[in-house]
Formats: structure tokens, C-alpha cells, sequence
């Protein structure tokens, strides 16, 4: 590694811990001032807000990690060329490629760690974290004599199978039990038509050779004529066991969650299990899938943005690129933003809809970065 390399990368990771430690710190006094009250009113101990705060913290390096690269990047290229040190070492011969090349090799460090991190670090912090609020919250129901319900139950759960063309409704699921209260099953044919629809009081579910099986009671059997939907037969049942019918009970737990909140294994599993085509409810997990698979990507594109910013113009303080550069980010975040809205609406593929904000601004960037070399 040349002379150069090294002072460039030394002044970057200064700069880059800087940044990192000052927006966590931000970061940190936020959570605590949303969560304080509740962890008060739960008499949680000091140990758990500070396990809370930590894990909360890991979970949200997919936004400071990116943010801490811009900054950087753009304080040091901007020092360099206010200095006229960019001046000299472009008057030695050093093509701007070859002079920014270590702050490109960090950007896809940072990108490939990020990958990884999203991939098996972070789901275990957000996990653990949401493992965490509901053991408080129960704790201090249970202290105040109040029945808390059994973390991994959900009600009203709304679950559509894209994949097998069925959408359930039910009022109560219990995972830890293996039962389900007030149960309808729509199933539909290629077309959307609804070809079937299994009304029960209870069923009961349990996992047997690695697939789900499903045992409606008490109930109605009801088929319908696809070409115009009438009904041709509603027997009614005492025992109804289809074999087609393997849904995962804890996917459908899944479903009646936020999927901010959910981490990549589950929202994963989520996709992979009811796909990736459905409703407006669906298409929000499925762009939760893809905006975590797509985060990586921000890295290298808040690099191609920052030289451009940092490296043109008048010899002025850093600063000044970091306010400009700093906007445009806030601009890319409001794209990612409004496609974000598309995509969770189903109004736009969303995988569409994740990858889109990189895309378009790296078509931006590119015929910048070669007129500045």
C-alpha cells in the first residue's frame, strides 16, 4: 500500500469514528427518550435499558453506517482539495480513480460487511430486542395481577398464501397450544375466483415430518362454481383434515407484526413461504425483503455522489460539501422514501420499488465521476 493510501485511509477512519460515534450517541438519546417511559412504568433495571439500548443500536448500523461513509468521505476529499493537496498529487499524475481507489475499496468492505451483518448479526439483535420488550411488558402485567397473554399468540391474524392461492381469517392462533378459534379458509382458483371457503370453530395444527398438517372441527366445507360463483355445496363437518393445507402457524404469528420491526430470517421465511405476490398487507413484508437486500448497495452510492461534491468547485471549507452533499442524500432518502410508498401499496413491484433510489442515482453519479477524472 503506497504513502498516499495510507495517509487517505488514516484520515478517513478519524473521521468515519467520528461520525459514527456521534450519530449513535444521537441515536441512543433518541431511543431512550421514546422508551424511557415505558421501561419506568415496567420498574425495569438499569442492566435491561442498557441491554435495550445496545441492541437497539446494532440493529440500526444499516442507516449510520452509510451516513458515517458520506460524511466522511466528503470532509476528507473536501480537506484535501481546500488544502490544495488534490491540486499536487493530481499534478503528479494521480488519475482521480486511482487516488480515491481505498475510499472505494472501504465502500464495498462496508457493503460486504453490512450484507453479512444484516444477514446473521442483526436479525439475532432485533429478535432479542423484541424478545426483550415482551418479557417487560409481561413481567409488569403479571406483577399487576394481569393475565398476559403467551408471547408468540396473535389475534385477528389476516394471512394470505400467495403461493397456494388461500387466504386465512382467524380470530385467535395460539403457536404454543397448536390452536386456532374461528377459522375461514378462502381458497381461489389461477384467475382470482374464489373456488372454496372452509368456515371452523377451532382447528388444530401440528408439525409432523418437517410439514404442517391441519385439522378443522366443527365446521362448513362450502365450494363454489368458478365460472359463476355460486354455491353448489356446503356440508357440514365434524372432522375436516385437508392434505393440501401445510401453512406455518408461526409464519401466520408473523403476519400480525410490523414488518419494520421483523428481522431478515423472519421477514425471509415470511416470503419464501406465502410469496411474493398478493395484497397490499404482503407487499409490505416483501419490500421489508427487498430494502434489507438493497441496503448494502447505499454504500457505494453515497461514495459515487460524495467525489464529485467534495473534489469540483471553489477551495471552500469542507463543510460546505458536506451541507450540499448532505441534502442530496436527504433527497435520496425521500425517493427511497416515496418508493417505499409505492412498493408497500403493491402499486409497483417492490422489488421494483427497493432497488429503484440506488439505481437511479447511480445513473446520476456515473457521468460525473468520469468528468472529474
Amino acid at each position: 500500500m503506497r504513502l498516499l493510501d495510507r495517509y487517505l485511509l488514516a484520515e478517513w477512519a478519524k473521521v468515519f469514528t467520528l461520525c459514527l460515534l456521534a450519530l449513535g450517541g444521537i441515536q441512543v438519546l433518541s431511543v431512550l427518550y421514546n422508551y424511557a417511559p415505558d421501561f419506568l412504568a415496567w420498574d425495569s433495571d438499569v442492566i435491561t435499558v442498557l441491554e435495550f439500548l445496545a441492541l437497539r443500536s446494532f440493529g440500526g448500523v444499516h442507516l449510520l453506517v452509510p451516513i458515517s461513509l458520506l460524511l466522511s468521505v466528503i470532509y476528507v476529499l473536501g480537506s484535501l482539495n481546500r488544502n490544495s493537496e488534490l491540486a499536487a498529487i493530481r499534478a503528479a499524475g494521480v488519475g482521480m480513480w486511482r487516488l480515491t481507489a481505498p475510499l472505494w475499496a472501504v465502500g464495498f468492505v462496508s457493503a460486504a460487511l453490512l450484507a453479512f451483518a444484516g444477514a446473521f448479526l442483526v436479525p439475532d439483535a432485533m429478535e432479542a430486542e423484541r424478545e426483550l420488550l415482551e418479557r417487560e411488558q409481561f413481567r409488569a402485567l403479571r406483577s399487576q395481577g394481569v393475565v398476559a397473554a403467551t408471547a408468540g399468540n396473535a389475534e385477528f391474524v389476516s394471512f394470505e398464501n400467495a403461493r397456494a392461492r388461500r387466504l386465512w381469517l382467524i380470530a385467535r392462533l395460539g403457536v404454543t397450544a397448536g390452536q386456532a378459534f374461528e377459522v375461514t379458509v378462502h381458497g381461489f382458483d389461477p384467475s382470482g375466483r374464489e373456488v372454496r371457503t372452509i368456515t371452523a370453530r377451532f382447528a388444530e395444527f401440528k408439525e409432523s415430518g418437517g410439514r404442517w398438517r391441519w385439522t378443522f372441527r366443527d365446521g362448513r366445507d362450502l365450494r363454489f362454481d368458478s365460472a359463476t360463483g355460486s354455491l353448489v355445496a356446503q356440508p357440514k363437518f365434524t372432522v375436516l383434515t385437508p392434505e393440501e393445507f401445510d401453512e406455518d402457524p408461526e409464519v401466520m404469528v408473523l403476519s400480525a407484526k410490523d414488518p419494520d420491526r421483523l428481522s431478515f430470517r423472519e421477514v425471509s421465511r415470511y416470503v419464501e413461504h406465502a410469496g411474493e405476490r398478493g395484497t397490499a398487507h404482503q407487499s409490505a413484508y416483501v419490500m421489508r425483503y427487498h430494502t434489507i437486500l438493497s441496503a448494502p448497495a447505499v454504500c457505494l452510492v453515497v461514495i459515487a455522489v460524495a467525489i464529485p461534491f467534495s473534489v469540483t468547485g471553489e477551495r471552500v471549507s469542507p463543510m460546505v460539501g458536506v451541507a450540499k452533499t448532505f441534502g442530496l442524500f436527504l433527497g435520496f432518502y425521500f425517493l427511497s422514501s416515496v418508493c417505499r410508498a409505492y412498493g408497500e401499496s403493491g402499486a409497483i413491484p417492490p422489488v421494483l420499488a427497493a432497488w429503484l433510489p440506488a439505481t437511479l442515482v447511480a445513473i446520476w453519479a456515473l457521468p460525473r465521476l468520469r468528468a472529474v477524472d
